[in-house]
């Protein structure tokens, strides 16, 4: 669009012979721009020609609205952006037996709606928090972790405040990733809540930012055998804690998990409000609202076996929920994965963590502390996972290899809730609770082919990765220690 002055009919002036003509270009805005008033006065500005939808662009940056409910696929408007991780980040140092800590700050790191928000959002800027605020300390490792392609960080500010995110936890012990996982998230959701709002009341699971990319519903539904009445218990959840001790498969133990069951094997023990007595019931789980990243937790360990479940269970790279949900949702229920979590060992106190993330490149990485390199995608699906993050496509568009779940309906199986961690166990009680492509690298000379061996942490030292190695080029860097 162009505007020019030819000046043949106006009279120039000598202060103005040596002006120049030029020519002035107009470009679409790049916010849309709905006119504003000056209080209750005459003057008014407004667009002349408002963005339509043919017109309209997208853009890196989120889009923050204050108070906004409005969601893309169940994600808040806040959260709703573009920015993907292309190259992988740093490696971790093991600050003694912390492999556990680090295998699940790099799956959060990778985890991309948290790290965009952390990284353009922010929480730093207007955090209230006195002390240690397990929010800053994300955004400040998620920032320095992906700014220090092919460096080492040591995550000493998080482990030497481990007893702020658990008092259980203790410096140089083996810990659980999952429970560390789940602690160190309730830790985050408690700091990027506005004071006064209690944690655990609704206000606090609608506005937190932990909740919003983690936090699903689940729905507890018994049944009255005699008369069909239902009644609906609803508990917010972090992750899916799944039984695998008789599922050899991911979709099979979900399907466990939804299944009906009979509450105390058929037994008359269930006050039904209908009927005004006791009857026999069933009880089914489901998922009243789908999480935007789902965390599946393999229970490998359990309070009855002093041994761990180290079978292999079957799992894939794209998964579809909607078997499993019962509640309303848009969109699809298509979940890409993006993170394993494994163990090597035979007990929770001992052994060792490492990981697997996927960047937006499509390229899967090992991380194992200080060690990164490529693998490929059979080297991940050939590991016994003990956690799995899946994220939730954005697209309608089905994703490659999706595995739909069938369920299937398995009788005297218990399934008890808790309201961070919703799992599932085999006794017989009723409880319900509460594209730049980075070429594999080594940072210690770590080759890029061949299956991934785990080796136990030794006491105090950083475990590693041992790789074979087959017609391979390495590159090999010793760099300083990065401490965040």
């Amino acid at each position: 669009m162009e505007a020019a002055s030819n000046g043949s009919n106006a009279a120039v002036s000598s202060s103005s012979a040596s002006a120049v003509f030029r020519k002035i270009e107009f470009h679409l805005a790049r916010k849309p721009f709905n006119g504003f008033s000056n209080g209750g006065s005459d003057f008014k500005m407004e667009t002349l020609n408002p963005t339509s939808p043919a017109n309209k662009q997208t853009f890196s940056s989120p889009s923050v609205k204050k108070g906004s409910d409005s969601s893309e696929h169940g994600l808040d408007r806040e959260l709703t952006f573009s920015k993907t991780i292309l190259k992988i980040g740093a490696g971790l140092e093991n600050l003694g037996n912390t492999c556990y800590l680090n295998s699940v700050l790099q799956c959060l790191t990778y985890t991309e709606p948290l790290a965009a928000y952390l990284q353009d959002v922010g929480h730093e800027k207007r955090c209230r928090v006195a002390g240690f605020c397990a929010l800053c300390a994300m955004q400040k490792h998620v920032r320095n972790a992906l700014q220090a392609t092919g460096k080492i960080l040591a995550p000493k500010y998080l482990v030497s405040n481990l007893r702020c995110v658990s008092r259980n936890f203790r410096n140089c012990r083996q810990e659980d990733a999952h429970e560390y996982m789940i602690n160190l998230l309730e830790c985050m959701h408690k700091c990027s809540l506005p004071s006064g709002v209690p944690s655990e009341s609704s206000d606090a699971y609608r506005s937190s930012l932990v909740h919003k990319i983690f936090g699903g519903s689940l729905r507890s539904r018994v049944k009255c055998a005699q008369c069909s009445h239902c009644s609906d218990k609803f508990d917010p959840f972090l992750d899916l804690s799944l039984d695998i001790s008789k599922a050899d498969s991911l979709q099979r133990a979900l399907a466990r998990f939804t299944s009906n069951e009979l509450l105390d094997d058929g037994a008359k023990v269930y006050q039904c409000e209908r009927c005004k007595q006791k009857v026999k019931a069933t009880k089914q789980l489901t998922v009243s609202k789908a999480p935007y990243v789902l965390t599946v937790h393999l229970k490998r360990f359990e309070a009855h076996r002093s041994d761990k479940i180290d079978k292999k269970v079957e799992f894939a790279s794209a998964v579809d929920m909607k078997p499993f949900v019962s509640g309303p949702y848009e969109g699809n229920l298509k979940y890409t994965l993006y993170g394993v979590i494994v163990h090597s060992g035979r007990s929770i106190h001992s052994g060792h963590y490492a990981c697997f993330v996927r960047t937006s490149s499509g390229m899967w990485y090992s991380l194992d502390d200080n060690r990164v390199s490529q693998v490929s995608e059979k080297t991940v699906f050939n590991q016994k996972a003990y956690m799995l993050f899946y994220v939730r496509d954005r697209q309608n568009t089905a994703p490659k290899n999706v595995v739909t779940m069938v369920k299937k309906e398995i009788s005297k199986e218990s399934l008890p809730t808790s309201r961070a961690s919703m799992s599932i166990s085999s006794n017989g009680n009723d409880q319900v609770g509460g594209s730049t492509v980075m070429k594999a690298f080594s940072l210690n000379g770590l080759g890029t082919n061949g299956p991934a061996i785990l080796r136990a942490c030794d006491q105090g030292a950083p475990a590693v990765f041992a790789q074979k190695v087959s017609n391979a080029k390495e590159t090999q860097e010793d760099p300083q220690a990065m401490w965040i």
